[in-house]
């Protein structure tokens, strides 16, 4: 579970449980959250859906106290619809109860909440979302299939009791919060909230898990849930490989499957360029060069056709970041590490940085979530290309096949003894 930054607070997330309110009227609203829902075309809910604000009575610093369960759980009910994407809005008339607040210290004032917009499958159709016992409970629970929480956007509430500092940009009683890998900050209590729905996993559900999990192994999970995602159902057409923009170079390097089987007569198409199948590669392969076919911050659609049966994926490359060490042309030792340094780029959720040799040969290479990378040492000497990818991936990984699409910058080293 990844933790996001939020400049002034550290969001510790906790295991939750929750109990229903009182949804009798109860005047104009406080404040209305909106957004829109989106359903992908093969991962999605079973049948109906609802919307819950679940309040977390642990916002702290580093040197809080293990997490505790959720004081209350607003439900209002969203509308499963044929066609999507559908605008919803949630209407809160009443602040998060006394025992959701805590104080946090630091330079924050006073006491505050935190909560995560949750949609979720009413299995037992009691028109409230059930927390998930320790021990797992029955196969009919609840299901959790979307959160305001995870993923490259995540938006949180934050209640404050008491004023807080201009420059922090928070105010007393709501605010809304926007959380990227790399930042995040406060905007407009209208700002529309994106929530894609999916047929759930264990990592969404264990929003609703009654024990806490903060501090657990990261290969294990409570309230007997997996990290396992569902297998796609049979027949899925499954798309693995890399999509790459380096200079106006674009690169396609990809290969379909159906069923685990390999699929040679599968008909893949890039932004409606045709990608044929290159027996070398043991794929669809694309190379070309002064293209127009990707752009950096562009979004392209990757078709792959196999009779009656498609998929489709949308694919964004990663913009703007610039490798700030080495200067190109440096001279690197052979027996010492050195650092390699980027600024973020838009879009990405990861980098790699990689040292080639002139024949192709991988002398070392990094995989990191953040702008900096050590490589080396290395068993070499001579001319070497440091390549830098920003990295995306389209949504449904575990689903339709994983998917890497990179925007890359060169610079050319010397190794040296």
């Amino acid at each position: 579970m990844r933790r996001h930054p939020l400049g002034l607070l550290s969001l510790l997330l906790v295991a939750a449980c929750g109990q229903p309110v009182d949804t009798t009227y109860a005047g104009e609203p406080l404040v209305t959250l909106r957004g829109q829902a989106s359903l992908s075309a093969a991962d999605r809910p079973d049948g109906p859906v609802r919307l819950t604000l679940a309040w977390y009575p642990t916002v702290v610093d580093d040197t809080a106290a293990p997490p505790s369960a959720p004081a209350a759980i607003l439900t209002e009910d969203v509308p499963f619809k044929a066609t999507f994407p559908a605008d919803f809005a949630l209407p809160l008339h009443q602040p998060p109860p006394e025992h959701a607040r805590v104080a946090v210290g630091g330079s924050i004032r006073g006491r505050a909440a935190t909560g995560f917009l949750l949609a979720y499958r009413d299995v037992n159709d009691n028109q409230r979302l059930d927390p998930i016992p320790a021990d797992g409970g029955t196969a009919t629970r609840d299901r959790v299939v979307g959160s305001s929480w995870g993923g490259l956007d995540s938006y949180v509430v934050l209640y404050l009791e008491e004023a807080q500092e201009p420059d922090t940009g928070l105010r007393r009683g709501f605010n809304l919060v926007h959380l990227t890998p790399q930042s995040g900050g406060v905007v407009a209590l209208n700002t529309p909230i994106p929530l894609a729905l999916s047929a759930g996993s264990g990592l969404l559900d264990l929003l609703a898990c009654e024990a806490a999990w903060d501090g657990l192994p990261e290969s294990e999970l409570p309230c007997g849930l997996s990290f396992e995602p569902p297998p796609p159902p049979p027949g899925t057409l499954r798309v693995e490989g890399v999509v790459s923009l380096e200079g106006r170079t674009a690169s396609v390097d990809v290969y379909v499957t159906r069923d685990d089987e390999r699929l040679s007569d599968a008909t893949v198409t890039l932004g409606g360029r045709t990608v044929p199948f290159e027996v070398s590669h043991f794929g669809h392969y694309l190379k070309e060069a002064d293209s127009s076919l990707l752009t950096e911050g562009g979004t392209v659609e990757l078709v792959v056709r196999w009779g009656d049966l498609v998929t489709r994926r949308l694919l964004t490359v990663p913009e703007g970041f610039t490798v700030t060490a080495p200067s190109d042309g440096a001279r690197v030792r052979r027996d010492v590490e050195f650092d390699v340094a980027w600024t973020a780029a838009t879009g990405a959720i990861a980098y790699s940085a990689l040292l080639v040799a002139p024949d192709d040969m991988l002398l070392y290479q990094a995989y990191v979530s953040e702008t900096t990378a050590s490589l080396g040492p290395v068993s070499y000497e001579g001319p070497a290309t440091l390549r830098v990818a920003a990295e995306s991936r389209p949504s449904e990984q575990d689903l339709l096949g994983s998917l890497a699409v990179q925007n890359v910058r060169t610079l050319s080293l010397t190794v040296v003894p």
